[in-house]
């Protein structure tokens, strides 16, 4: 079994066709379970999280050390819809760890589907030029024109002079999932997926997988259509961090049914994660950013 370039601690855990099995310590006081890349998009080290939401002492079980390579696209699966909350938001930024860090030679994106933390007073195209200014080499290397950008949000009727509090809240939901699909970042994150895998979004959700070849995806959408369309590997957590299974997709939902339970939880639960708050620009002002697109 491969085990996405896992590295673990003498108290960690080993997997043995998928099932965590206590590992003794070793000499070196490192364990190297599969030959990971020579350099890995993300490295968790000596990393841990808030695992209760009433009470801030809880943490992992045992912190990860885990290294993650290109090109994996990642379901994490758990019953602890706060501990999904809290993954995403550590990886994008907006907390901090309980313990340890998060490195990597890579660009995290903000999580897909939100605005970037865009102050909505903004006009669609400052926008974009502000977030094109920041990411500008994430810009150049994307598989999708700016000039598509802009004919895709036409036909649904977003023009660049438009503001993006006065759109629609269908419009809202197509720009900042276009915004998210518009730059080539080395790993997506992805924790709500209800309008990605709406007909509306169709065209969008192309545009992503396009982008995705080659790149790491880091999904807790308990969505499993979109697990098994987007995602090739799965990690299965205990409410403490713990990785019981990890492995091919299909593999990793299908112990989750078996051992977790009630983990097939609504989607709607997902929806509760504020995908807008990563990127607090809403202290720039129009005048800062430029003019008109």
């Amino acid at each position: 079994m491969h085990l996405i370039g896992l590295h673990v601690t003498p108290e960690a855990a080993l997997f043995h066709d998928g099932i965590v099995a206590e590992l003794k310590p070793s000499v070196s006081g490192v364990v190297v379970i599969a030959t990971a890349s020579a350099q890995p998009v993300l490295t968790f080290r000596n990393f841990s999280l808030r695992c209760d939401n009433s009470n801030s002492e809880i943490s992992f079980e045992t912190p990860w050390d885990w290294e993650c390579d290109k090109g994996k696209r990642i379901a994490v699966i758990t019953n602890n819809s706060f501990l999904r909350y809290q993954l995403i938001a550590c990886m994008s930024g907006l907390i901090s760890p309980m313990s340890g860090e998060i490195l990597g030679n890579s660009v995290i994106g903000w999580p897909v589907g939100g605005e970037g933390g865009l102050d909505r007073k903004l006009r669609i195209s400052h926008a974009v030029n502000f977030l094109s200014s920041v990411y500008h080499d994430c810009l150049d290397k994307s598989l999708v024109s700016i000039d598509q950008f802009w004919k895709i949000l036409s036909e649904v009727g977003i023009e660049p002079g438009l503001v993006i509090k006065d759109l629609a809240r269908d419009q809202k939901d197509f720009f900042a999932l276009a915004l998210s699909v518009l730059f080539s970042f080395d790993c997506y994150l992805i924790p709500k997926t209800r309008f990605l895998m709406s007909k509306p979004a169709k065209t969008l959700k192309e545009l992503l997988l396009k982008q995705l070849e080659g790149k790491m995806l880091f999904t807790t959408s308990t969505n499993v259509q979109f697990q098994r369309e987007f995602c090739t590997d799965g990690v299965v957590l205990g409410p403490l961090g713990q990785m019981l299974f990890v492995g091919k997709l299909s593999d990793a939902i299908q112990w989750a049914d078996e051992n977790l339970g009630d983990s097939n939880v609504s989607e709607s639960e997902d929806d509760a994660f504020d995908v807008s708050l990563n990127f607090r620009n809403s202290e720039i002002s129009i005048d800062q950013i430029g003019g008109d697109f």
